[in-house]
């Protein structure tokens, strides 16, 4: 059986998403907590990997096991294990084997939200949340400029230096915007996938923009160029969150549903 799971987290004590053997990870943490569950080490996948300091509202993984406990019960036994900065909100059965369902592969879109604050002090409930400025920004400036990410570049201005030279750089972004609430802007951004960076690479443009150091037209040239990491302002990871992957999938959490004819009977006995 393969049991789907959406994730929700607070990434400013973990050292990003992926497993590591010497820090802390949320796919290290949700692995303990099915270590103690089944008495046994089983592996977690996770759909994107996020940086340390990185949250995410919508992260999605699964893993493999055969049991009789109901996905719900899963998810419940997984939050009472996890420290509280973790927290599964949801699990159903996808379908698994070769074929089954693969969260990375069979995610049809991701979408980031990077959050600004420009009040006149950094705020203090908010601060692992929101990436603090000193300039008032212009977020019509900003939104502007953003549009010119919608559609299919290649983004090699924007990619990190952990990301290969031979790497496919070709993103397809579906909608961008960058809207104001309070004194925090948002920037929201929809696209296929995202390379290392790249987001907060894409954000630190947007701030020159809104601060007035650069007009929007800086876009278009970046998106032109082919040197790498040439947007080199890359913004704090505690403003970004990963809000949601969408699959081609109606199943309880939004995960592609299992085939009825390969509905398991999960009835306790």
């Amino acid at each position: 059986m393969r049991f789907g799971l959406v994730v929700e987290y607070d990434g400013t004590e973990f050292h990003g998403s992926q497993l590591q053997s010497n820090a802390r990870t949320v796919q290290g943490e949700i692995e303990k907590a099915l270590r103690k569950i089944f008495n046994k080490n089983i592996r977690m996948y996770l759909a994107s990997r996020t940086d340390s300091g990185v949250h995410a509202r919508g992260q999605v993984g699964c893993f493999d096991e055969e049991t009789d406990m109901p996905p719900d019960q899963i998810r419940k036994a997984l939050n009472y294990y996890m420290t509280k900065d973790v927290r599964v909100r949801c699990t159903q059965l996808v379908s698994d084997g070769p074929e089954g369902f693969d969260p990375r592969s069979d995610a049809t879109s991701r979408t980031y939200v990077y959050t600004f604050n420009d009040a006149r002090s950094e705020p203090a409930l908010d601060r692992h949340f929101v990436t603090h400025v000193r300039k008032n920004l212009d977020v019509s400036a900003m939104n502007d400029a953003s549009q010119a990410f919608v559609g299919s570049h290649d983004f090699t201005a924007f990619v990190g230096p952990s990301t290969p030279v031979q790497a496919p750089t070709q993103r397809d972004v579906e909608s961008v915007s960058v809207t104001r609430d309070g004194e925090n802007i948002e920037f929201k951004i929809t696209a296929n996938a995202f390379l290392h960076q790249q987001i907060r690479r894409i954000a630190g443009v947007l701030y020159h923009v809104g601060s007035g150091k650069v007009s929007g037209e800086i876009v278009g040239q970046l998106i032109a160029t082919t040197e790498r990491g040439a947007a080199s302002l890359v913004m704090p990871a505690e403003g970004l969150c990963l809000e949601e992957i969408t699959y081609d999938g109606t199943g309880e959490c939004g995960l592609p549903a299992i085939d009825s004819a390969e509905t398991v009977d999960l009835s306790v006995n």
